[in-house]
């Protein structure tokens, strides 16, 4: 018997029986489920990366009804979150791509036994591995379907997780993006030091994401080694790695089809900016878009401190993309926004919810609540809060940056703690106490408090780094990973 508020476990399989996931998980057996309440639809979340901040859309989609299931390793943040009623387990291990081989089973068995109406990716691993089983065709027809209904057309899967397929895309829509091109053989031997090539430039590699795999080349003479350097495939103990990576992704069931390996983009003027959009079958239901205040590591990090924005292109380039790749549930869109002719430049997508969709019903945009009355067809919206145009401190992130911030300590900056959520907050503080352990009276005094009067952040705009270093204007950003779960 499952007892009422707490989450449904499933055993987790033992890390010992890799090569026997298939028998272990019929051992497991099926899961208990009750009836589905009227207008509750079911929605799964699948976790393989412990992404900080995702976990806020599992608490925003049962507030506005849903029943939750989650898929991910035990000790990841949105295993907290109240309003799950089932946590299906993965193995814990070092490496998601071990994590990966056992992901495609779970799926079939929630299909099979809880029958979710949605399925909802919280990382890029994870959103690229759903894709990839819809696309290999590695999936039973239920399983399949479900995951077409919530991701959307897949024709446009391989686009959505590239980034070289996103730029070449989004060069036939004629939006706006930086000069880029796949780094190949023949590239490496150009020499990309005209107009079109000036540095600095990025350079990415396919599948990577939170700012890893992404490069920043100062010179020619930098990015023909580098260049050189991925030709080679490194050292032997490198090339093995590689290898083996490459196999358990197969076994897995990633599609590791790529158009290049790496790209190289030019840097884009502005500050970071992103717009999080809920989508179905092409059309954006909702959307809110934020820039920047502050982001954390530099150059290369996720925000930490954002604030709302109202900008046409960002607007017009998600929706643009979002009908073209025939999109369906939450994605996100990154860009440079130039803050002196409020030009947007597209940089990145996450074809995944990001860690603010919840913000956006702060400013009259329910993105959970457009999406679940989409899927059920009842109306799932909820009133829409007090708007107000304060920066935002995102929780834990800029605590992490610094349990010393003036963002913290402001009454001009909204502070995202989710107090409703204890467990969530205790699991977040008990690692933020961890990694400061000098300031544990701080973290915990800003988490139960709340902000106090302070000078306000606009008054030391000169605390936020300009990334001079690369250009003399704002550019850190440009390898896209401010989106890594904001």
């Amino acid at each position: 018997m499952i007892r009422p508020g707490r989450p449904a476990v499933v055993d987790p399989v033992s890390p010992d029986r890799v090569d026997l996931a298939a028998d272990a998980m019929e051992a497991s057996g099926p899961i208990e489920g009750e009836r589905c309440p009227p207008g509750k639809p079911r929605v799964l979340f699948v976790a393989i990366v412990n992404n900080v901040g995702c976990e806020r859309v599992v608490v925003d989609m049962a507030q506005h009804g849903a029943l939750c299931a989650l898929i991910s390793p035990p000790d990841f943040y949105a295993a907290s979150v109240s309003g799950l009623t089932r946590h299906i387990p993965l193995p814990s291990f070092s490496s998601v791509w071990l994590t990966s081989l056992f992901v495609r089973r779970r799926l079939e068995q929630v299909v099979r036994d809880w029958s979710p109406e949605l399925i909802v990716p919280l990382d890029d691993i994870a959103a690229w591995l759903l894709r990839s089983l819809v696309a290999t065709r590695q999936l039973s027809a239920g399983a399949r379907e479900i995951l077409v209904r919530s991701l959307g057309a897949p024709h446009g899967y391989r686009t959505a997780t590239s980034r070289h397929l996103l730029m070449e895309l989004a060069a036939r829509l004629g939006l706006r993006k930086p000069h880029h091109a796949a780094v190949t053989g023949a590239f490496a031997d150009e020499d990309p030091s005209d107009d079109d090539w000036s540095f600095p430039l990025f350079l990415k590699t396919e599948h990577t994401c939170g700012g890893f795999g992404v490069e920043v080349v100062q010179d020619r003479s930098q990015f023909a080694q580098r260049v050189a350097a991925q030709r080679r495939g490194g050292s032997g103990i490198r090339r093995l790695a590689s290898t083996a990576k490459h196999a358990l992704q197969r076994a897995a069931g990633f599609d590791l089809w790529a158009s290049a390996d790496m790209i190289a983009q030019t840097h884009a003027v502005g500050r970071p900016a992103f717009r999080t959009v809920s989508t179905w079958q092409g059309r954006v239901l909702a959307g809110v878009s934020f820039v920047a205040e502050q982001i954390h590591p530099e150059p290369t990090g996720a925000s930490t401190v954002i604030r709302h924005v109202e900008n046409q292109e960002m607007a017009e380039t998600a929706a643009a993309l979002t009908e073209a790749l025939g999109c369906s549930g939450f994605v996100s869109f990154d860009f440079m926004l130039n803050t002196e002719d409020e030009t947007a430049t597209l940089i990145e997508m996450n074809p995944r919810c990001v860690g603010s969709c919840h913000l956006g019903q702060l400013f009259g945009q329910d993105l959970a609540g457009a999406l679940m009355s989409e899927v059920s067809g009842r109306q799932h919206t909820l009133s829409a809060e007090s708007a107000d145009e304060r920066l935002i401190a995102l929780f834990p992130k800029e605590l992490d940056r610094d349990p010393k911030s003036f963002y913290l300590s402001s009454s001009a900056v909204r502070h995202d703690v989710p107090s409703a959520e204890p467990a969530l907050v205790a699991a977040h503080e008990r690692d933020l106490v961890a990694r400061h352990p000098a300031d544990a009276r701080l973290i915990r005094r800003h988490i139960s408090q709340g902000p106090v009067d302070r000078p306000s952040p606009e008054a030391q705009r000169g605390h936020y780094t300009s990334a001079s270093h690369l250009t003399g204007e704002f550019v850190c950003n440009a390898s896209g990973s401010s989106g890594r779960d904001r």
